[in-house]
């Protein structure tokens, strides 16, 4: 299969997926070839359950839009590596944006959703693709970085992956006072604030050239309907399914627009974009 991010690997570098990776040619996509893949936060069943509704989700689609909108406001033009990029919907719409895409993603369920999307997929971790040092121009974390037990070690490889002055993407839920039940049935560690963020990142040798809120609208009803009722022993989460597969109508429509225009506008929000650069 013919790739202009693979073939850029291989002629510039030797690397090739057939070194680290065997083709599922039911599945249509990469799968490592070590033992013990890393575990998904979500189970392929998990994700199969909710992958019906994302693509027109109200949650993806703005999120989507506002991740475009910084991207190109930095500059990007060059391919893009999604690492644990779930089931490729946001993969599928940088593709659509004349993005070259790659993604990596460690489900299986995931994996083969994303390439059923049109997109080149890794069933992987970052690290047992073993790319080469200083290899990749950019690479995107979209509400991933929360969810690894583990990020120092992701943080380092990607460090090592990236060459000099290239871009890190990431996306991560905000707000401390934010943490409900629902962080916690979602695999969530942490809910980041700017600064937090900042910290590090900077301790794993990059330099934030742009972060912000957005979602600000949603901080109210998450407050008073998540993490209040928390806070006062109730836990039952709001199901994933319900909270992704919300369309919003019309006032969807308006309020995604509102959303949209606020975004790094305000002092809050409900999830944060970061834009990084290596050291």
């Amino acid at each position: 299969m013919k790739h202009p991010e693979l073939e850029r690997l291989h002629q510039n570098f030797g690397w090739r997926p057939e070194l680290v990776a065997t083709w599922n040619s039911e599945l249509n996509h990469w799968v490592s070839q070590q033992d013990g893949l890393d575990s998904s936060v979500y189970s392929d069943a998990a994700w199969e359950s909710v992958d019906a509704v994302l693509d027109e989700s109200w949650w993806y689609t703005t999120r989507n839009a506002i991740i475009l909108t910084a991207i190109r406001s930095a500059g990007i033009t060059s391919a893009v590596w999604d690492v644990g990029c779930g089931t490729g919907v946001v993969s599928r719409f940088l593709t659509k944006n004349n993005f070259v895409t790659v993604g990596i993603e460690p489900s299986r369920a995931g994996a083969a959703a994303c390439a059923r999307r049109g997109v080149v997929c890794f069933q992987a971790s970052i690290e047992q693709l073993a790319l080469p040092e200083s290899s990749v121009d950019n690479l995107c974390m979209f509400d991933v970085l929360e969810h690894l037990d583990n990020r120092v070690k992701t943080l380092h490889e990607i460090h090592r992956v990236l060459t000099q002055g290239s871009h890190l993407i990431i996306t991560v839920p905000a707000l401390t006072w934010l943490w409900s039940q629902f962080d916690t049935e979602a695999g969530h560690y942490l809910r980041y604030s700017k600064r937090s963020i900042r910290r590090e990142l900077e301790a794993h040798g990059f330099d934030v050239i742009r972060s912000g809120y957005f979602f600000a609208l949603t901080v109210p009803p998450l407050f008073f309907l998540r993490a209040l009722p928390y806070r006062l022993g109730m836990r039952k989460a709001i199901a994933t399914e319900a909270t992704l597969g919300a369309t919003g109508g019309r006032l969807g429509k308006l309020l995604a627009a509102i959303e949209k225009f606020l975004a790094f506008r305000t002092p809050f929000g409900s999830s944060l974009l970061v834009i990084a650069r290596k050291r």
